[in-house]
């Protein structure tokens, strides 16, 4: 029944593996066709934001005065001569007005040209009025020329006045592009976008930026998408500027709740995977056990057999007067019997002692041992074995002291299992050394055998329970899987360590360590 359900279990974990990665598959796309949804529609919304901003901003521009916006020096410049002009205006006004008074040559008394001042001449009958018009000329006048501070004042503004309505007017030392960095600052904030960009004037004409607030970023603003035309008060060739924007922060990231809704899915897929890989290998672990537990089965139910086998084949032979009349034919069988008892006794002890080991809280009790004599106990149990197989069982006992602070039960069960596994994985001849050593405050304890080794995969494995080393198809050496796990346990308990050195076909030492105290 066992070995016609291992397939099934198995195709039951590929299909499972297979569902599972289906769905964390489709997943992926959904959210990753979410994902990209979501930031299409995020460009889309802020394109529209900065256009909005950038529209209102221009139509702002429109609306200021030329003195608004260009540098404060040549603001005053030329607030100077628009009052100049304003002046000149009101006196060309007074004077088409009061026609009759400024050219009646009995009257008043005027310069060559216009700019001269005007006075009424002697033992002249005007009235009040044209008194008031005559002083009110002069102070404009006055003010106009204190304004000018030099004769050819006039001329000279014709020609700083036309500056403005040409294209130097873009150039950094006469436009404000700090009142032109701020108001774009401005409307991106009103429309909800709060991010720095680079800003840039680019003169189309010449192919050429103008102006850039942050230098080395021109080929960035190149390849912008966020263009716009503008036209400033008095400026010729208005379509030759546009004013560009370059945002740095990648598209997808331009919105807050866009950036946390791609993490929140890129977190949950992370967890989905993981949590998929730790299934995995749940089933996976979870296949090996069962495997194991099978094996184990198969094995207790084998080694088990065995001695029943034994003694019901005994108590036959015993039910033959012939050999019941026999004393020594008797006892012989008498002694299988016992034999077979005993080692059904072994198993059983082993598997409760194992059992116990795998208590979180269990304990010894600890008394002074000699490691030695243990070692001696245990050879003298082996030696038949090992001499029925023609081979040979050395001791190289050095530690001085030999004395530990152990359960002799558990050391001698531990010293028990390595040797007897040593004589089962020898096929051929059976050559053993069992060596002490003191290192420090340990007593080290080796046992070396020229068996079939182990190989370097399986040798971090052999300590889990019911674990045993493959040998294909064949199965000709007995046991349980749970020798070398009560060994490291055991180990465990008396705060040692072992470890194991193996070269497939040449043998294995298990070196353990144990404090002395």
């Amino acid at each position: 029944m066992t070995t016609h359900r291992h397939p099934m279990k198995r195709k039951l974990f590929i299909w499972l593996i297979g569902i599972f990665i289906a769905a964390a598959s489709c997943l992926v796309v959904v959210e990753f066709i979410q994902a990209t949804r979501t930031v299409r529609m995020s460009n889309r919304l802020f394109s529209i934001s900065v256009n909005n901003a950038m529209d209102d901003m221009i139509d702002q521009l429109n609306r200021l005065k030329l003195e608004d916006y260009i540098s404060q020096n040549d603001r005053y410049r030329l607030l100077k001569f628009k009052r100049i002009d304003e002046l000149n205006n009101r006196m060309q006004t007074l004077v088409q007005e009061n026609y009759n008074l400024f050219f009646d040559t009995t009257l008043v008394a005027v310069g060559g040209t216009m700019i001269d001042s005007v006075h009424l001449l002697p033992h002249a009958r005007v009235s009040s009025a044209d008194s008031a018009t005559i002083a009110q000329y002069n102070t404009l006048l006055a003010t106009r020329d204190r304004l000018a501070g030099s004769p050819d004042f006039y001329d000279r503004f014709v020609n700083d006045i036309s500056d403005y309505v040409v294209d130097n007017i873009m150039m950094p030392s006469t436009f404000n592009y700090n009142l032109l960095d701020s108001l774009i600052i401005q409307n991106l904030i009103a429309n909800g976008i709060d991010l720095q960009p680079i800003i840039g004037v680019y003169d189309n004409g010449n192919a050429q930026f103008l102006y850039c607030n942050r230098s080395g970023k021109e080929l960035s603003l190149l390849e912008s998408p966020y263009k716009y035309r503008f036209q400033l008060d008095g400026m010729m060739n208005p379509t030759d500027y546009f004013l560009v924007l370059y945002f740095p922060l990648p598209g997808m990231l331009l919105h807050e709740d866009s950036a946390f809704a791609f993490l929140f899915r890129a977190l949950l897929i992370a967890i989905i995977f993981t949590l998929f890989l730790l299934l995995v290998r749940m089933m996976s672990r979870q296949h090996e056990l069962d495997q194991m537990k099978n094996d184990f089965i198969n094995n207790m139910t084998h080694e088990i057999k065995t001695p029943i086998s034994t003694i019901g084949l005994a108590c036959e032979m015993l039910q033959d007067n012939t050999i019941v009349n026999n004393p020594e034919n008797t006892k012989t069988y008498i002694g299988i019997i016992d034999d077979a008892n005993r080692r059904m006794r072994t198993l059983t002890e082993t598997i409760l002692e194992s059992a116990k080991m795998t208590d979180r809280h269990a304990t010894v009790d600890k008394k002074e041992v000699d490691i030695h004599a243990i070692i001696h106990t245990v050879v003298r149990g082996a030696q038949l074995r090992v001499d029925s197989r023609g081979g040979q069982l050395s001791c190289h006992l050095h530690a001085d002291p030999s004395t530990i602070l152990a359960s002799e039960v558990h050391i001698t069960n531990l010293l028990f299992n390595l040797v007897d596994n040593a004589i089962k994985y020898s096929p051929n001849e059976v050559l053993i050394d069992i060596t002490t050593s003191t290192q420090g405050n340990n007593i080290v304890l080796e046992v070396t055998d020229h068996g079939i080794g182990i190989d370097p995969k399986q040798q971090k494995h052999i300590f889990e329970k019911f674990y045993r080393v493959p040998t294909g198809d064949v199965h000709n050496i007995k046991g349980f899987g749970i020798g070398l796990n009560y060994v490291k346990q055991v180990v465990a308990l008396h705060h040692g360590t072992i470890t194991v050195e193996s070269t497939p076909g040449q043998g294995s030492t298990f070196r353990v360590s144990l404090p002395t105290n």
